[in-house]
């Protein structure tokens, strides 16, 4: 028999032929025993053993042999997710085994056949199929076999989220496998009833229980096995708010079912990485992995796991705006439950509507359905859907203005939140009741409660693998923040300080984890497994820059139908590319993530009495500044209305945009264009920075803006007689703390300089801007065109003082992390740059589009400026649009000349758009170029 399983299928008839006199009986037992003993365990065997049993039926013809093959045909039929033909193999064995009389085998071929019914959501047909079979276990003493089916059992009211009835046959699967002293079937129901038990958050005895059996599992080399247990125990991890051990343990079961090859049960653990994301607010991602494997339940007839995928991929296109599709969404899950007869299910459902409503603003219904779903999931023990249908349902009255009700509820969830360890529903709840306690006036109770809601975020954000992952869960979680800085600017005392704190503690976080070398750039190689993922990223990597030069070949010829192929090539890899570093950052080992804190004294020490950092934030609207000089800082309160500054900004913009194609129709029109453009810019400057000129009086300006501020050019205000950098210079930061570490960065003189240039139709000066800039710095080294290489670049910018890449740039607004820079061989990308090994003083963008960043919750800057800071640099020069070529010529050379005569970027920078404006004074040819970082 095990020749058998081991030889090539091609091979096993003629092994049979040789062996004709024990083509038996016995030998079909035997294939039977490894194809039962590895269908869970160790598919590959299992289908080996199958396929030798039906040749063996050929060879052999004998009805008991003929029973046998049926049983292993319906085993391989499980292992490839075909339960109706699985289904259909049993039922024949049974039958065959009872004309033989054999009730016992008859009996347990129907263990097999209930797990069958189960995946089809068949459970009251699968209930009943196992407690016939048990009757005949019992009677013939085969404990173990009673422990198989009440096993099964307990993981049909397991999947119909009937915990307690769950429970219960768990454990008494547990003493009939405990003396059977069977340690495979230990290792699996140790697994089962801690899922059970953590379902019902009995986390300690679900901990226990879970270390027990993969340590069992891990010894008995059960590697299925194992991959249930660690799928499990990241499941746990994810109620308990670990997010980071999630990940991790999901991962490492990913992989062992991917190895195993069981389709069926790989979509599972998908779908639980898929919630993973739900909770770290991976919306597109967890809405793309739930639409996949719903398909393949779909396909499977796993009517039940396709419901709850279709469940959850709807509060994934919540969270995404996606209302109509989250409707049709949940209106399918809730008709394939209700076919099932799943209660648990239909509440489910019913409160992710309850979601939906909450998003609409219609906040009595989502109370009132949140309250109806409540009243099964007690029923059903499921604590942790309770407590967050309870938070729910007090968010909704607070939002009805029902403050003493919502406070009630509230903060009877929170007790019990707390009581149960799940931090995540408890910050919510402190965020809600901080809200209710400022809206009644209680100031005190107020921050008292954001402050706890703010640590708890703090605690679970901290072990996050990777940026992605950091910023996705903190971006809706401001609002503490936000509120603190609120109440400190309302306090009688003077609080503008703590305010200021407030604000930056929200402001550009993982950013700030970068530059301070706390949070992991790049991924580490921990085994060949990732070194195949590393090496597959790299491969797609090459493939999309290939795609990227074709785009920007067929793009100039407007070639719609290519445009469009291309685009579908481009967003296929960058999606794998995407995909598969996720599935990297799963693995790696969490490291808390400290973030550095904003030091005011330190700060101002650092501007002196020449310069004074203004940073804008918003609050409930309202736009604001505060001042920060090395004497005081200020705030001004009220400057407008965010959305008034937002149409202002667009305004401004679109005359911006109507040069950047430079038509000449268009230009004849220059002196038109240029006042229509001061006067947004002198609207704009009245309103936000007059205000606030008292406060910083003749001193150099850092600007750190605020939402849409991040596409104005500060330094192209206009008072009405002179736009600001022919006053001052100006230079920008993301937040006053990823300025304060920028500021900390090694500012040694220009003594080594990399100068890299790649020309193409739009840019033909480019080549000419690399030479004059090589006249200035007569030691650097040069790159041109396919020179200008990726690996070049790597190699050659360790060590340099100045770094000056000349080449064209692309902003994905659609896909921010994917911006790019085209040099000579590949397209460098965001993600690409933070792994340059960077230690300059400045790194130059010389092209179009360079500075453009999409700004995402929590002012977090997604773009080209946000990777070379992340690598090193202490400052970068960008534009905020298309350059002219021919002024950029002009301008980069002058801003070189000045630099190599000046110790600071910022005022090398003034001088050189100063000289510019005289002669082009559009602000489209002269201010596009921003200094990010040290001045």
């Amino acid at each position: 028999a095990q020749r058998l399983v081991d030889t090539a299928a091609h091979d096993r008839d003629s092994l049979l032929r040789t062996n004709s006199a024990l083509a038996d009986i016995a030998l079909a037992h035997l294939l039977k025993d490894i194809c039962l003993q590895g269908w869970s365990v160790d598919p590959s065997r299992a289908l080996a053993a199958a396929d030798s049993l039906g040749k063996l039926a050929a060879l052999a013809p004998n009805p008991e042999i003929d029973a046998l093959r049926d049983w292993s045909f319906g085993l391989e039929c499980l292992i490839r997710g075909e339960m109706e033909s699985a289904i259909n193999y049993l039922e024949s064995s049974q039958k065959l085994f009872l004309e033989l009389g054999q009730s016992k085998l008859a009996a347990s071929t129907q263990v097999s056949k209930l797990i069958a019914l189960a995946m089809l959501g068949r459970y009251d047909e699968a209930i009943d199929c196992g407690m016939r079979a048990v009757e005949v276990f019992k009677a013939e003493e085969d404990f173990l076999a009673v422990g198989k089916v009440e096993h099964n059992i307990g993981n049909i009211f397991f999947r119909r989220d009937r915990y307690r009835e769950a429970e219960l046959f768990h454990r008494s699967a547990l003493d009939h496998f405990e003396r059977a002293q069977d340690l495979i079937q230990l290792a699996k129901i140790e697994n089962s009833l801690a899922l059970t038990l953590s379902q019902q958050h009995k986390t300690k005895a679900a901990e226990l229980l879970y270390e027990k059996a993969l340590e069992r599992a891990e010894a008995i080399g059960l590697k299925s096995t194992q991959a249930e247990i660690e799928s499990s125990i990241g499941t746990l991890a994810l109620y308990q708010g670990y997010y980071a051990r999630a990940l991790n343990f999901l991962e490492r079961s990913r992989r062992k079912y991917a190895d195993l090859n069981i389709p069926h049960v790989l979509a599972l653990t998908e779908q639980e990485i898929a919630d993973a994301y739900l909770e770290l607010n991976l919306a597109p991602e967890a809405a793309e992995i739930y639409k996949r494997v719903a398909k393949g339940f779909n396909a499977l007839g796993m009517h039940a796991d396709e419901a709850r995928a279709l469940a959850y991929h709807g509060r994934a296109e919540i969270l995404l705006g996606n209302f109509e599709t989250a409707q049709r969404l949940l209106a399918s899950a809730r008709d394939l439950y209700s076919n099932e007869g799943n209660d648990v299910g239909a509440a489910l459902v019913e409160l992710t509507e309850a979601q939906l409503s909450f998003a609409n603003g219609n906040y009595l219904v989502a109370q009132a359905l949140a309250a109806h779903a409540e009243l099964e999931l007690v029923s059903a023990g499921t604590p942790r859907r309770v407590l967050f249908a309870r938070w729910l349902q007090g968010e909704s009255v607070r939002c009805e203005q029902l403050l003493n009700q919502a406070k009630a509820l509230l903060s009877s969830t929170l007790g019990a939140a707390r009581e149960a360890e799940q931090p995540d529903i408890e910050a919510r709840c402190l965020t809600s009741l901080g809200l209710v306690q400022a809206k009644i006036g209680d100031d005190e109770a107020a921050e008292k409660h954001f402050l706890a809601a703010a640590d708890l975020i703090e605690r679970l954000r901290a072990p996050l693998p990777g940026e992605e992952f950091r910023s996705a869960f903190f971006s809706d979680k401001l609002v503490p923040y936000s509120e603190l800085a609120r109440l400190a600017l309302r306090a009688n005392d003077d609080r503008t300080e703590a305010a200021l704190k407030f604000v930056e503690k929200a402001r550009s976080r993982s950013l700030v984890d970068l530059l301070g070398g706390s949070a992991p750039v790049g991924f580490r190689r921990e085994d060949q497994f990732e070194s195949e993922l590393l090496k597959a990223i790299d491969e797609k990597r090459h493939e999309l820059s290939y795609f990227y030069k074709q785009l920007n070949q067929t793009g100039a010829v407007r070639n719609s139908d290519k445009i469009l192929s291309l685009q579908i090539e481009v967003k296929e890899r960058e999606t794998s590319i995407a995909e598969l570093s996720r599935q990297l950052r799963h693995s790696q080992r969490a490291q808390g993530v400290v973030s550095e804190e904003l030091d005011l004294s330190r700060l101002q020490q650092s501007l002196g009495m020449n310069k004074a950092l203004i940073e804008f934030t918003c609050l409930h609207n309202e736009l604001l500044a505060f001042v920060l000089t090395n004497e005081r800082v200020e705030v001004v309160r009220g400057l407008a209305v965010e959305n008034e500054i937002d149409e202002q900004v667009l305004k401004f913009r679109f005359q911006i945009d109507s040069l950047r194609y430079g038509s000449a129709a268009i230009r004849k029109h220059i002196n038109t264009l240029t006042q229509r453009a001061q006067q947004h810019l002198h609207s704009l400057y009245q309103k936000i920075v007059q205000p606030l000129t008292h406060l910083f009086g003749d001193r150099d300006l850092v600007i750190v803006p605020s939402g849409r501020l991040h596409y104005l050019p500060f330094h192209a205000l206009h008072d009405g007689e002179r736009f600001l950098v022919e006053s001052r210079a100006l230079s920008y930061a993301s937040s006053a703390t990823v300025l304060q570490q920028c500021l900390s960065r090694n500012q040694n003189s220009i003594e080594r300089t990399v100068l890299m240039g790649v020309c193409d139709k739009r840019t033909p000066l480019i080549q000419s801007e690399i030479h004059r800039l090589h006249s200035l710095f007569k030691d650097a080294e040069v790159f041109l065109n396919k020179d200008a290489t990726i690996s070049r670049l790597r190699s050659v910018v360790e060590g340099a003082d100045l770094v000056h890449l000349a080449c064209h740039a692309q902003f994905r607004a659609d896909n921010p992390q994917f911006s790019s820079l085209q040099l000579g061989d590949e397209w460098l990308t965001v993600n690409e740059a933070t792994t340059l090994p960077l230690s300059c003083r400045l790194v130059t963008l010389s092209a179009c589009e360079t500075g453009v960043n999409a700004v995402a919750p929590g002012e977090e800057l997604i773009g080209l400026a946000r990777g070379f800071l992340s690598a090193g640099s202490a400052a970068v020069l960008l534009s905020l649009w298309t350059v002219d070529d021919e002024a950029t010529h002009e301008f980069m050379v002058n801003f070189y000349s000045q630099l190599t005569q000046e110790q600071s970027a910022s005022k090398a920078l003034q001088r050189a758009q100063v000289d510019l404006l005289k002669t082009h004074p559009h602000p489209f040819f002269w201010s596009p170029f921003v200094l990010v970082g040290h001045w």
